[in-house]
């Protein structure tokens, strides 16, 4: 079965298997040899001489190692647990030495600094992109203050949205569309940028689709400019994914676009079925506008992305090994 989705103007977008929108996500269930895997990396994490190869001083206790976290990483880096072991230990070092944040734990996840709760709207609930895999949706309006607590808290809230992406089973084994919508970024830069940018860089992360949604020609060279000096997306085959598009590219899957318009953020898709795109992005822009404070500003679904987040990381089971 399949699924016809009809525009306003009465054209067929293409079909999206019935199997993929309408059906429940799959949980993720570890296979044996995924199992094996986190167990090996976890071995790799516990030995001083794999450590210091990844120019960590000293091994890690068994303590220190959080098992959520570690399977998941080892689900995104393909059961490699060589590979997945390092970018534990990079994702980990880069915001210890920043912010001093020396282990991931449950308690992170579960039960983390109510006031890093605000930093999740710097973040959108998106549904599923046409392969049935998660969206990661960075909304760029509001800059994160040149404050190391304030960077700290909101460190903890995107190890959360991005945990909380990564819990089902097609996304954290083959990847997931990303979407960073920079349509209301902030002119002014805060001056933390570069150090926030290159702590993104070493989280686990395999996207299939980069789109930066709302760039001006200024933005775009400021985004490529950041790219190449943090090392995002270094390689190649990533690089060459990275699309600089409108939103509505975003959502036209004739030419590219990965996002159903159903599975927009809600304060995009609410109005999108009565309204042309231009009207949609018209009313965006409006509604930014009459906010008093322009610094930060919030959406009704703001607060809902905290249980939404929470209630997801309770689906990553804790591997038994």
């Amino acid at each position: 079965l399949s699924l016809n989705i009809y525009t306003t103007a009465g054209n067929i977008r293409p079909t999206i298997p019935e199997t993929i929108m309408m059906k429940p996500e799959e949980c993720i269930i570890y296979s044996k040899e995924e199992l094996d895997a986190i167990r090996s990396a976890k071995d790799l994490l516990l030995d001083i001489n794999y450590c210091k190869s990844q120019k960590r001083k000293k091994a890690f206790t068994e303590t220190e190692i959080s098992l959520r976290h570690l399977a998941i990483t080892v689900l995104i880096c393909k059961s490699r647990p060589n590979e997945a072991a390092g970018k534990y230990i990079q994702w980990l070092t880069t915001i210890s030495d920043y912010w001093g944040i020396d282990e991931f734990n449950d308690a992170q996840l579960t039960n983390p600094p109510k006031r890093s709760d605000k930093y999740l709207q710097s973040y959108r609930i998106a549904g599923r992109d046409v392969s049935g895999a998660c969206i990661f949706w960075i909304d760029g309006r509001n800059a994160i203050p040149n404050d190391v607590e304030e960077e700290k808290l909101s460190i903890l809230a995107v190890i959360r949205y991005h945990m909380a992406v990564h819990a089902n089973a097609k996304t954290s084994r083959e990847g997931l569309t990303f979407v960073i919508d920079v349509s209301n970024k902030p002119k002014e830069k805060v001056g933390n940028e570069r150090r926030l940018q290159s702590s993104y860089n070493n989280y686990p992360l395999r996207p299939q689709h980069i789109f930066i949604v709302g760039a001006s020609k200024i933005v775009r060279l400021s985004v490529n400019s950041l790219l190449k000096v943090t090392g995002l997306f270094s390689k190649v085959k990533i690089l060459k994914r990275i699309k600089f598009v409108t939103l509505e590219q975003v959502w036209d899957l004739e030419n590219g676009g990965t996002v159903p318009k159903e599975s927009l953020p809600k304060h995009l898709k609410t109005k999108a079925d009565n309204h042309s795109l231009e009207d949609l992005m018209a009313n965006v822009k409006i509604n930014e506008e009459k906010k008093e404070d322009k610094k930060e500003v919030t959406h009704d679904d703001d607060e809902n992305i905290v249980e939404w987040v929470n209630e997801r990381i309770t689906k990553i089971p804790i591997p038994v090994l």
